[in-house]
C-alpha cells in the first residue's frame, strides 16, 4: 500500500475536524478528495504532511508518518502546496519548480525531471524567468 490511513481523527483546539477517515492508496492509483467547504479536504492533506496534529494510522509506504517532522515528510517524497497562498511570490516560475527538487542532489536528473515538466505544460517554459 503506497498510503494507508486508518481512523484518522484531527482537532483545532477542542473542535472536532476528522473523524475516524479511513483511506487506502495503492502505487499507480489516482485518488480524488471531493466534498463542500468544511467536510475536512485540507485537514486531512495537512494531516497527511505532518502539518497538522492527528491520531490513527498514517502510513506511507509502510512507515508511520506519526513520527516523523512536516520537513522529513517532504523528503520521503510528500508535499503538500495549499492553493493561492502565494508563498513565494518574489520568485520566479523557474525558482518555484526548483523548490521542488530542493532536497535531491542528482543535479542531471533534476535536469531531466525539469524537461518534463516543460514538455507537459509548454507556458511554463515560456513564463520561466517571470515572477
Amino acid at each position: 500500500m503506497l498510503l494507508n490511513i486508518e481512523r484518522l481523527s484531527a482537532r483545532y483546539g477542542k473542535a472536532l475536524a476528522l473523524e475516524d477517515v479511513s483511506l487506502q492508496i495503492a502505487p499507480g492509483e489516482f485518488v480524488a478528495v471531493l466534498g463542500p467547504n468544511g467536510a475536512g479536504k485540507s485537514t486531512l492533506l495537512k494531516c497527511i504532511s505532518r502539518s497538522l496534529a492527528s491520531q490513527g494510522v498514517l502510513e506511507f509506504q509502510g512507515r508511520s508518518l506519526h513520527e516523523l517532522a512536516a520537513h522529513q515528510v517532504v523528503g520521503q517524497g510528500i508535499c503538500h502546496c495549499p492553493e493561492g497562498r502565494r508563498l513565494f511570490p518574489e520568485l520566479t516560475v523557474l525558482k518555484n519548480l526548483m523548490l521542488g527538487a530542493y532536497l535531491r542532489s542528482d543535479a542531471d536528473a533534476v535536469a531531466r525531471d525539469l524537461e518534463r515538466v516543460y514538455d507537459l505544460f509548454p507556458i511554463l517554459r515560456e513564463r520561466s524567468a517571470q515572477i
